[in-house]
């Protein structure tokens, strides 16, 4: 009887006494979440390997930590204590694997009985290779122009090679590495100047990362050519009391040297002459030209190489007195003429002069 007795109270009002214990539950759990937080955060995902294993192919560069909790355990915990990352020490050789995200939890977490930790995504598919290194050439990258008048005449690295590890089939793919740039602009002398290698890519690195690589630069001027038009050629230390004709002996000019240097020549009166110190009497001579340029310039033309003139000796004053003595005096026949007479005949050459 007294179990149906309790059986008969317990079923008594049961849909009163249901309905209260579901809102007490529903009660619970409110109060219970009203407890719980959630946070989110992102970290790099890093790769650990030892076994000579290595990524061959792109995976997530960051992944998303979920924790959950209780509100004032969550807050205590610093986002950078977290880490997550792929162990490929235990894969056994080259393929495709899905490799399970981990994640490592700072000590704090530990302690922490009702934390729960999700990371998204869980796994990453991942081909990995066997990591080998090997030394492939560098090549110096150049930008930019040398100042006016000047070029690059050659480039050199050193060293010349540079080793680089990664996954067997990108190694073995990589035959060649430039450097960082290296301007030349605007520069007109020869430099060295160190820097590093351009980065291979992700899957590639360098052995020695600091490594530096010394370019060298030979700036050299540009050698041109240009044409100038001499006036005249200048005819030097001909005696005083002769003359020449022509006067003047027109000539063209061809030199090489320095573009820069070219363009600030000018010519000068004795840039061709001719040297007429033996002539010593009248007469029609041809003379030598020669070129007279500063030392830095190389004569590759010149005309004329020659040049004749027709030497004649100037009248002197004495010789003029002397035609005109000549003219007036007869010879001596023992006659004498009157006085005006002769002054007349002056007075015409005078006129006629």
């Amino acid at each position: 009887m007294k179990i149906k007795e309790f059986i008969d109270r317990f079923t008594e009002n049961w849909p009163i006494k249901a309905t209260c214990i579901l809102l007490a539950v529903c009660i619970y759990a409110f109060y219970t979440l009203s407890l719980q937080d959630s946070r989110s955060f992102t970290v790099p995902l890093k790769v650990k390997t030892g076994s000579g294993i290595v990524p061959a192919s792109p995976y997530p560069s960051r992944v998303k930590v979920k924790l959950k909790g209780k509100t004032e355990e969550i807050a205590s915990i610093q986002k950078d204590n977290f880490s997550a990352y792929l162990d490929l020490n235990y894969l056994p050789k080259n393929g495709s694997y899905k490799v399970p995200v981990l994640i490592e939890l700072p000590q704090e977490a530990l302690l922490l009985d009702t934390l729960e930790v999700t990371v998204s995504p869980q796994e990453v598919s991942l081909k990995v290779e066997e990591k080998i290194s090997a030394f492939v050439s560098a090549s110096p990258l150049i930008n930019g122009s040398p100042a006016h008048g000047y070029e690059v005449k050659s480039v050199s690295v050193k060293p010349d090679t540079v080793e680089i590890t990664g996954p067997r089939s990108m190694v073995e793919n990589c035959t060649r590495l430039q450097t960082k740039a290296v301007s030349v602009k605007n520069a007109d002398k020869s430099f060295a100047v160190s820097v590093m290698p351009e980065n291979p890519g992700s899957y590639l690195k360098f052995k020695n990362p600091d490594e530096k690589l010394t370019v060298t630069v030979e700036v050299v001027p540009v050698v041109s050519e240009a044409a100038f038009e001499i006036p005249t050629v200048m005819l030097k230390a001909l005696a005083e009391g002769f003359d020449v004709s022509p006067k003047t002996f027109p000539g063209e000019l061809t030199l090489s040297g320095n573009l820069s240097e070219l363009e600030k020549f000018t010519v000068s009166e004795n840039t061709l002459w001719a040297d007429a110190a033996g002539i010593s009497e009248p007469g029609v001579y041809e003379l030598d030209v020669k070129a007279f340029v500063p030392a830095k310039f190389a004569v590759k033309s010149f005309s004329p190489q020659k040049i004749k003139v027709s030497v004649e000796k100037l009248k002197t004053a004495d010789e003029f007195e002397e035609k005109v003595r000549e003219a007036v005096l007869p010879p001596e026949t023992g006659e004498v003429f009157p006085e005006p007479a002769a002054e007349g005949i002056l007075e015409n050459l005078g006129n006629t002069e």
